[in-house]
């Protein structure tokens, strides 16, 4: 996995990298410079080439070998190991150099760079199959990370550890390993990167033990639909693997062939070469498999990487005995059993045990055929035994709903599917129901502003007809009382359409249990509203029972995206206070679907009633994205629903209150943080006290 281990460079280098430091003369302040310029290379170049950065890093050794320069030099020999080792695979040299970097940071207090060398040394250690060393020195750069309070850099040293316990064959270690990765990983809650890289270690490590079905799982976890262009290289190659060992051959050399060989690096060429040529050996077309194995192993013998050594060498084994060539399949076999044996690597003897069995079963030397047989059999009980197995298969059970919310693909167990579809069926039906419950209700609702129209008109002739003032004011209160229930009844359908969009989201998401819950409380609400639907006003308590079924029904919709509290202050009597019916609705409203459905972080409301005198305050509060990011959305729907909510509300308070719509009952105040940025928007209400149902006033 490549990329994996170029990401964690990136990460050393970049943490690595400080201004300032060091004593105060020109020289070091200098050396300071080239050794952040070798940093700043290699991340922002993407390691696409180390020959530049190599030679910044010779001119920091020698510029501070020349002035004495300790902590100087410590760095640049950290860098110089993370390049022959990442850049040219020159492990044995990267070895050397990280070893004599730590000496060097054994001199000075100054450790800023330490977790680089650490971790290099123990990447090359890693590489020439030393286990048990290289877990050490990946600790002790966690260690580092710890201290540091980096914990992403600690989530990367935790999961090479893995790598190094996948390739000893300690699956066991592996897996518990993987599992800690990924929940600190989820725990940072980061944009998701970091979590893949685990869950695409997890795919291997499923790979090894050769559950493939699991793998591929967790491949398209990360990958989605695993279309090449979304994948690095290294991880093309290990995909097709995957399909080769799951028989898609068509899959895998199609997936090969995206890789232009021309234009490979030679770190990576080696390992495409094994990956084709275990295509071929899949395929049991020896012929074809022979020169790509030849070519890769002549590459890891001169790099020095003995976990792709043992792996071509095995293939080499498992290619001659296909061709009946066993004498050159003992000599691959032994060289990878000796290797194995050197550096405790399980899975490599246990394989090896396997071929050396079946070539003298072949040559009908049943005695030694025996040992290794039994030798066989034990180191594959010892490497992948049941327990381990099962471990692995719960983890995949707990990650099963995390898949399947994710990738929206329901694959339950029958009786799942059964009971799914009977609870869509129902829904459908009472969906159906209310629909017609909805359209005959609306229907009324259209004939009753019909009347509201006549009757206002006729009141208006009528006035026209009565002489004397006071007949006159009383008939143009009660038009604009019929006005008010017209604009009320054109709120309520908006709001209506709106809830039933999102019972429909909800059953076409196949979200049978949401689409119930939301159901319930939406005809909950329904039956508020009807009953309210005469009165020109309600209580205040009321109108905050709305106002909670109304927000709990939202944060249903948005996946519990945001939190909200109601405050009301003490002195008020909830229950004496009457307001005109939905109120405060379309500006909570507006706040959920203006700052806080764009808001990528948990949104937070606040509504709190107060009182001033004779005046009653309502304050809606959000740290949504503000009106002015909002406004770049340029999203028409949400400008149609502002219309008709808050400008249907002012309205109704102008025709309460007896004045022209200029004067506004509501003020808006755009919120910004400490660093001028948008942090959300307040809006505050007033109107006047009324406890006998009285007209509400501006302030």
């Amino acid at each position: 996995m490549r990329i994996f281990y170029l990401s964690i460079l990136v990460l050393l280098l970049s943490g690595a990298a400080r201004a300032g430091g060091g004593p105060a003369d020109s020289a070091v302040k200098k050396i300071d410079s080239t050794e952040n310029r070798i940093m700043s290379f290699l991340v922002h170049k993407n390691l696409g080439s180390f020959g530049y950065a190599s030679g910044y890093a010779e001119d920091a050794l020698n510029r501070s070998k020349k002035i004495g320069y300790t902590h100087g030099i410590a760095v640049a020999l950290a860098c110089q190991a993370a390049i022959a080792g990442h850049g040219n695979d020159q492990f044995m040299l990267s070895e050397k150099l990280a070893r004599e970097s730590l000496e060097w940071f054994d001199k000075t207090d100054d450790k800023y760079g330490i977790t680089l060398a650490y971790y290099t040394l123990g990447f090359s250690l890693f590489a020439q199959s030393h286990f048990d060393e290289a877990v050490s020195y990946f600790q002790k750069a966690r260690n580092e990370a710890r201290r540091s309070g980096n914990r992403a850099e600690e989530v990367y040293m935790l999961s090479v550890t893995a790598e190094a316990y996948r390739e000893r064959g300690d699956y066991a270690r592996a897996f518990d390993t993987l599992q800690k990765c990924i929940q600190l990983a989820e725990e940072l809650h980061d944009s998701g990167n970091l979590v893949k890289v685990q869950y695409n270690l997890m795919a291997e490590l499923f790979m090894q033990i050769e559950d493939y079905a699991s793998a591929e799982k967790y491949f398209r976890f990360v990958y989605g639909t695993g279309k090449p262009e979304q994948m690095e290289p290294w991880d093309v190659a290990v995909y097709a693997g995957l399909k080769a060992r799951q028989h898609q051959y068509d899959s895998a050399l199609y997936l090969l062939g995206t890789l232009d060989s021309a234009r490979l690096q030679p770190a990576f060429m080696r390992t495409f070469l094994v990956t084709k040529g275990e295509y071929y050996l899949l395929r049991e077309d020896y012929a074809s498999a022979l020169p790509y194995f030849l070519k890769s192993i002549a590459s890891q013998r001169e790099m020095n990487d003995r976990n792709q050594l043992m792996r071509c060498q095995e293939d080499l084994a498992k290619t001659y005995f296909g061709l009946h060539r066993d004498t050159t399949a003992f000599r691959y076999v032994r060289e990878e059993l000796a290797l194995a044996q050197s550096t405790d690597a399980k899975q490599n003897i246990r394989d090896g045990c396997q071929l050396l069995y079946q070539l003298y079963d072949r040559e009908k030397r049943t005695d030694s055929a025996y040992f290794y047989y039994r030798r066989y059999i034990l180191l594959k009980d010892s490497v992948l035994n049941d327990q381990v197995k099962g471990r692995f298969a719960s983890f995949g059970f707990e990650q099963k709903i995390r898949w399947l919310r994710q990738d929206k693909q329901l694959e339950d167990v029958c009786l799942r599917q059964e009971m799914m579809t009977k609870n869509l069926l129902i829904g459908g039906i009472l969906v159906v129901l209310l629909f017609a419950g909805i359209y005959i209700w609306l229907i009324r609702l259209k004939r009753r502003n019909a009347d509201h129209r006549r009757k206002r008109a006729e009141d208006e002739l009528e006035i026209q007809r009565l002489e004397g003032e006071r007949a006159r004011a009383a008939l143009q209160q009660r038009a604009k009382e019929l006005e008010i229930q017209a604009l009320r009844s054109q709120m309520n359908p908006h709001f209506i359409f709106n809830c039933l969009n999102a019972i429909n989201r909800f059953i076409l998401g196949h979200e049978t249990e949401a689409a119930s819950d939301y159901l319930t409380k939406f005809s909950r609400l329904m039956r508020m509203i009807m009953n309210h639907s005469r009165s020109a006003y309600i209580s205040l308590a009321d109108e905050i029972d709305i106002l909670r079924l109304y927000l709990d029904m939202e944060r249903l919709r948005f996946k519990d995206a945001f939190d909200y509290r109601i405050v009301i202050a003490d002195e008020l009597d909830a229950d004496e206070i009457r307001i005109p019916p939905l109120l405060v609705q379309p500006f909570v409203e507006n706040a959920v679907w203006h700052g806080l459905m764009h808001k990528e972080e948990r949104g937070s409301l606040t509504i709190g009633f107060s009182a001033n005198g004779d005046m009653l305050t309502c304050v809606v509060r959000d740290n949504g994205i503000g009106r002015k990011h909002a406004a770049q959305l340029k999203s028409k729907s949400v400008e149609r629903h502002k219309s008709m909510g808050m400008e249907i509300t002012a309205e109704r308070m102008a025709l309460l209150s007896g004045v022209d719509t200029s004067k506004p009952f509501f003020a808006i105040e755009d919120l910004y943080d400490e660093h001028g940025e948008p942090a959300g928007t307040q809006v505050t209400l007033t109107v006047r006290i009324n406890y006998t149902a009285g007209e509400p006033a501006y302030s």
